[in-house]
C-alpha cells in the first residue's frame, strides 16, 4: 500500500502517463485527475494537500497503472 503524497508530486507522476489534474472540476475544493473520457475526483484544498492512500490505490486502478508507481518517489 502507497504512502499518503503530496498532490503536486502526485501530479508529476501521474503526467508521465499523459493523466492531467483539472482543478476547475468537482467544486471549491476538489479537481480530477483525466486521461480521455476516464476520470478519478480528489478532495484538494491547494498542491500541499496529502494525498491519501485509498486514493493513491483507486487512481492506479482507474487507470490502470503499475501497482508501484507510487513507491518509487
Amino acid at each position: 500500500m502507497p504512502k499518503p503524497i503530496e498532490l503536486r508530486k502526485v501530479i508529476q507522476i501521474l503526467n508521465r502517463y499523459g493523466i492531467e489534474f483539472d482543478r476547475k472540476t468537482g467544486g471549491k475544493h476538489s479537481g480530477k485527475f483525466c486521461r480521455g473520457s476516464v476520470s478519478f475526483p480528489v478532495k484538494a484544498h491547494g498542491l500541499k494537500t496529502e494525498i491519501l492512500p485509498y486514493a493513491l490505490n483507486g487512481l492506479i486502478k482507474k487507470f490502470e497503472l503499475p501497482k508501484d508507481i507510487f513507491d518509487k518517489e
